[in-house]
This record gives structure tokens, C-alpha cells and sequence, in this order.
């Protein structure tokens, strides 16, 4: 056989053993992409089920928690899983594909609707004012049997679905085995024709394969040379990463055994007090132990308790707060606020506690009116926040000074001056870590170390920068600054015009009650004034949504106005609530919002109001949205509208 023959013949053998290679190759990685898409189906099945056993375990607490308390922020958990719950547990139903973990999912069908209707039942009866018969209900165990039934389902399914999973990963493993052994075998296969072709080719043409090989070696070298400098790069991504996973493992320890302590002393004084009531000599009788509830508002240990139960409600709102800023959910309404008056309100708050340790406050005139954009709810938790640590870690009969000063350009800073102990520079690059209280966990002041955090993010989010001077042995001042805005045109000029002709029946008839959920004492002197020119309606106010929830529960108003940014309950979720007591369903409620973009009119007409009015309220507009509601409260059909 000629050269050339020979060459043409292992050229086409390496040409089929590269197409053969290729194939299997493909076959295989298929088979391996299935096999690995398996997986990720199956892991998103068992991250649904532990969801929606997670999300029934919050609902219980919630209905627990407001059986004890009556606090209606406790049902937020029941309220967003009673709706979903029933479908959350179909999705799984239609995303698995194994009948034995269907068969589980189909005894849990029947067994969440009955728990469910156990929840809510306990719930009407604590808000029909029977708490006797509410806790009888929690205590038949009725509710755990339910709760254990579905557990040994839910585990059952999550057996049969890990067992599947494992299956996958073994598969998955055969064929990155069978994929690997492909690629060696018709590697070694093609490199035994290769050397074949090369030697032949050698034979035949020395000097050009000479050439050649110089050729291909440069080409080797520099594929080296780059495959080298490829795997460098992803080493340094790779230690890189590990060193991020690393600071976020120690992280979440860092934040569980803070959690764990801060949780643990409230509770402790609670429960402890709680089991002195039970254990007090002469024992309980049974019928003082149904009573302890009344004991406990009769005055026994009542100071310690909400001492203790205080903190911790403190911890959770602020813990809360700081997860809705870091992930971006925390909603500002910003306007014009007076810093003066925003202190003074401030000040009622902080001056008990410097009375206790006798340190006196100085505070700003009021006829200093500078003016800042900013939250108003938010920059009044700032500043308390400011003013209570400038108290508890100051020395007993010491001082703190509030001043405000003008820095250019248009920024006003406010100051918080002490006469505590300072800090050095160690302690000062640690202030604004979460949970980092730099050495006072065991003190004898209760703190969580959010507190500065929580500032910081919230003055960012306002525009604002945030800092500290201080040296040991010389005090502390704290400051924020933050853009300085005009003073509120609200004008009453319109307000003040002649009534109208169909203003309303006489005054002798009974008044139409209208309520309004408002934090701005701005907004709601200007509504004051407006409801005042119409005599027959009155207005109740409520600074915030809890008020505002019991109020409307108590006088049934015809019309409600609501705030979006509320402190606490957000407008959106009290019309929420609201809709959810059969007394209240059906009262119209008219949104008031500084949130004028419309995405925000869009989410608040779709969340249910039946208008939308933005701020600065214009008079005509808003009495003409007034009445509109309050003929929908009478059962005319008129349509929703947003302005």
C-alpha cells in the first residue's frame, strides 16, 4: 500500500473515531443534563414542602399568639397563608410525579382544610371577646393531633421524594462515569492513530514534519501558557468565593448566638415570673389559675414582665425593620418635617428615662424651624435612638445637648452631644455592625446593637450621611445629616371658601362619622379644618393602624381615610385586616399618600381602595372624592377612581 493510501486511511479511521467520540460524547451528556434537571425538580418539590409545612407552622403561631395577647399584628402570618395555602398544596400535588408521595399529599388535603377551619373558629371566638372558649379550643388538641397528622404525611412524602433524589444522584454519577470513560477510551483509541499518521507522515517527509512539529509545539506552549493563566484566574475566584462563604457562615453564627442570648434573657423574667404566680405558697387554686390573667392586670409583677415583654417586642420590631431595609421592602414616604418639631415630639418620650438617671437634656428653641426631607416616622426613630443611647451609656447625673446647625450645601446636621465615658477608635470602627454591642452585652443597659445599624441604613435611605466624634474620657457626638427642604405651603385658603349649597343636611340631624389613619399632624390639622366646613359629617383620628383598626371595629364609619406610610401596620396591610372582619368588609376606604408615582396609585388601587389622593391635598379634589365614597357607603354603584 502506497504512503499516500495509508495516510488517507488513518485519516479517515480518525476522522470516524472523532464523529463516534462526539456522539457518545452528546449521548452521554444528554443523559447526564436529564438526570441533573431530575435532581433540581425534586429539590424544588421538597423546598415547596418544607415551605408549606413552614408556612402552617407560622399561621399556628400567629392564631397562638393572638389568642394570648389580642394583638391583631399577630394574625399577619394566618391572614397571608389562609388564602394560599389550599392551592400552595395542589401545585405540590401537580408537581410531583410519584403515586406514592401523591397519595400522602391527598390525606393531607382533607386534614389542612380542617385545621384551617379549627384556626379559624379559635380566632372568632377571641375576637368575639370569648377567650375561655378560644383557649378550650387550643386545649381540646384538637389543633396539635391535626398538626402531627400532617407532620407524618408531609414526612412520609419527604421520604419517598429524598429517596427518588438519591436515585438521581446515582444515576447522575453513572453517567458522569460512563461519560468519562467514553471520552478516555476514544481518547487513547484516536491518540494510537494519531502516532500511527505521524510516523507515516514522518517517514515520508522528514524535514516537513520537522517543520510541523516546531510548529505544533509553539501552539502547545501557547495553549499552555493560556490554560495556565485560566486556571489561576479561577483559583482566585475560587478562594475569593471561599472566603465569602466563610464571613457569611461566620456571620449567620455570629447572628444566631446573639439572637439566642437576646431572646433568652426577656423570656427568662417572663416565664420565670409567670411560674412564681403558679408555684406561689399557698398553691393555685383551680379557680385562681383561670384567673391569673386578671392577677397579672391587677399589678403582680406586672412592672417586670412588660419590662421584659417590652424589650423583646422592641427586638423583634427592630430585627423586622433591619430585614426590610437590607432586602430593599422598606417603603419611605418623604416630605418637608420640621426638626423642631420632630424633637419636641422626641423629647416627650426620652425625658422619663432622663429623669431616672438625672441627666439633664438640652434641647433646641422651638422658633427654630429648619426643615428636612425625610421620613417623618423614620427620622423620629433616629433621633430616639440617638437620644436613648446618649442616656443609658452616660454617666448618672451627666447631660446631653440636641443642636441643629447648616452645612453647606442645603444639608442641615443634627447633633447629639453626651458626657459618657467616649469611645476609642477600635470601638468606633465596630459602632455600625449588626448585633455588635463593643463589650456591653452584660451590662446592666438592655440593647440589641441594631439600633445604630438601623440608623445608618434609614439616614442613607433618606439622602442623609451619619457619623460619630469622640475620644475616650471626653464624650460623645453622635450626628446624621440631611437635606435641607422649604417649609410646607399648605395653604387654607381654598378651604375657607363659601359652603356649597348641597353641603349636607342640617346640623340638628345625626352626624356621619368619617375616620381618618393619619401620623402627620400637618396633613391632619389641614383634614381637621376641611371636615369642619361640613356639618354633617365628624371625624375620628387615629395616628397609626392599630388604633385605626380598633377604632373602626368600635364606631363603624361610613368612610375611611388611610395613610400608605403608617408607622407599623402600612395603610395597604390594615385595609388588609380590615377586610377581613365581616363588620368592616365593605366600609370604603380612600387613600391619602405622599407616594405619588403610578406604580404606587396602581398597587394601592388594586390592593382595594376605592380612590387614590395624592399629596399635597387639593380641596376640591379631595371634598369630591369625600363625597363619592360616602355615596358608595350609601350602596350607590359608583366605580372606584384614583387622583
Amino acid at each position: 500500500m502506497k504512503p499516500s493510501l495509508k495516510i488517507t486511511v488513518l485519516l479517515s479511521v480518525v476522522t470516524l473515531l472523532v464523529a463516534l467520540v462526539t456522539g457518545m460524547s452528546f449521548w452521554s451528556f444528554s443523559k447526564t443534563e436529564d438526570t441533573a434537571a431530575a435532581r433540581k425538580h425534586i429539590s424544588i418539590i421538597l423546598a415547596s414542602a418544607n415551605h408549606l409545612m413552614s408556612a402552617l407552622k407560622d399561621a399556628e403561631t400567629g392564631q397562638r399568639g393572638y389568642l394570648l395577647t389580642g394583638d391583631l399584628a399577630f394574625l399577619e402570618p394566618y391572614l397571608a397563608v389562609r388564602e394560599s395555602l389550599v392551592g400552595d398544596l395542589k401545585v405540590l400535588h401537580e408537581l410531583t410525579g410519584i403515586t406514592a408521595a401523591r397519595r400522602h399529599l391527598d390525606v393531607m388535603a382533607p386534614l389542612v382544610d380542617t385545621k384551617l377551619t379549627e384556626m379559624a373558629k379559635s380566632i372568632e371566638l377571641r375576637r368575639q371577646g370569648d377567650l375561655p372558649g378560644a383557649v378550650a379550643m387550643v386545649s381540646s388538641g384538637q389543633g396539635k393531633t391535626l398538626m402531627d397528622a400532617l407532620r407524618v404525611e408531609m414526612t412520609g412524602f419527604i421520604a419517598i421524594e429524598e429517596a427518588a433524589r438519591v436515585q438521581y444522584d446515582n444515576d447522575f454519577q453513572a453517567s458522569l462515569r460512563l461519560l468519562f470513560g467514553v471520552i478516555v477510551a476514544a481518547s487513547l483509541l484516536t491518540l494510537l492513530f494519531v502516532v500511527a499518521l505521524v510516523t507515516l507522515i514522518y517517514r515520508e517527509s522528514r524535514a516537513q514534519l520537522t517543520s510541523q512539529l516546531h510548529a505544533e509545539t509553539r501552539h502547545l506552549l501557547d495553549n499552555q501558557e493560556t490554560i495556565s493563566l485560566a486556571l489561576s484566574s479561577k483559583n482566585a475566584e475560587l478562594t475569593e468565593a471561599m472566603v465569602v462563604a466563610a464571613k457569611a457562615s461566620l456571620a449567620k453564627s455570629d447572628f444566631l448566638s446573639g439572637m439566642s442570648h437576646e431572646l433568652r434573657s426577656p423570656l427568662n423574667a417572663i416565664l420565670g415570673f409567670a411560674q412564681l404566680l403558679e408555684s406561689d405558697s399557698p398553691p393555685i387554686t383551680p379557680d385562681q389559675k383561670s384567673s391569673v390573667d386578671q392577677i397579672l392586670h391587677a399589678g403582680w409583677y406586672l412592672q417586670e414582665i412588660h419590662r421584659a415583654g417590652d424589650y423583646l417586642l422592641e427586638l423583634i420590631n427592630e430585627i423586622l425593620d433591619l430585614a426590610a431595609v437590607e432586602s430593599g421592602q422598606l417603603a419611605l414616604s418623604s416630605e418637608p418635617v420640621s426638626l423642631a418639631e420632630a424633637v419636641h415630639e422626641c423629647r416627650k418620650m426620652i425625658e422619663p428615662l432622663a429623669h431616672k438617671r438625672g441627666i439633664s437634656v438640652g434641647f433646641p428653641a422651638m422658633d427654630q424651624q429648619p426643615f428636612v426631607h425625610a421620613d417623618r416616622t423614620r427620622l423620629k426613630q433616629v433621633l430616639i435612638n440617638l437620644l436613648s443611647n446618649a442616656i443609658k451609656y452616660n454617666h448618672d447625673q451627666g447631660w446631653v445637648d440636641v443642636s441643629f446647625a447648616s452645612i453647606a450645601p442645603a444639608r442641615i446636621r443634627v447633633s447629639v452631644k453626651d458626657s459618657g465615658p467616649g469611645l476609642s477608635g477600635d470601638q468606633i470602627a465596630q459602632l455600625f455592625q449588626p448585633f455588635n454591642r463593643l463589650g456591653q452585652e452584660g451590662g446592666a443597659e438592655q440593647g440589641t446593637g441594631i439600633g445604630l445599624v438601623m440608623s445608618k441604613r434609614l439616614v442613607e435611605l433618606m439622602g442623609g450621611v451619619i457619623g460619630v466624634d469622640s475620644q475616650p474620657g471626653s464624650g460623645s457626638t453622635f450626628w446624621f445629616e440631611l437635606v435641607e427642604d422649604e417649609a410646607p405651603h399648605i395653604t387654607l385658603a381654598a378651604a375657607l371658601l363659601p359652603l356649597r349649597a348641597d353641603a349636607g343636611p342640617p346640623v340638628d340631624k345625626p352626624r356621619i362619622t368619617v375616620l381618618y389613619v393619619e401620623d402627620n399632624p400637618a396633613n391632619l390639622a389641614l383634614v381637621e379644618r376641611l371636615i369642619e366646613r361640613r356639618p354633617d359629617l365628624q371625624l375620628l383620628t387615629a395616628p397609626d393602624a392599630r388604633l385605626g383598626i380598633k377604632l373602626a371595629l368600635e364606631h363603624l364609619p361610613a368612610v375611611i381615610l388611610m395613610d400608605i406610610n403608617l408607622p407599623g401596620i402600612s395603610g395597604i396591610q390594615a385595609l388588609k385586616i380590615l377586610r377581613g372582619y365581616p363588620l368592616t368588609a365593605d366600609i370604603p376606604v380612600l387613600a391619602i399618600s405622599a407616594n405619588a408615582m403610578p406604580s404606587d396609585i396602581r398597587r394601592g388601587m388594586d390592593a382595594g381602595f376605592v380612590g387614590y389622593l395624592t399629596k399635597p391635598i387639593r380641596v376640591v379634589e379631595f371634598m369630591d372624592a369625600l363625597d363619592k365614597a360616602l355615596a358608595l357607603s350609601r350602596g350607590l354603584a359608583l366605580a372606584p377612581q384614583a387622583g
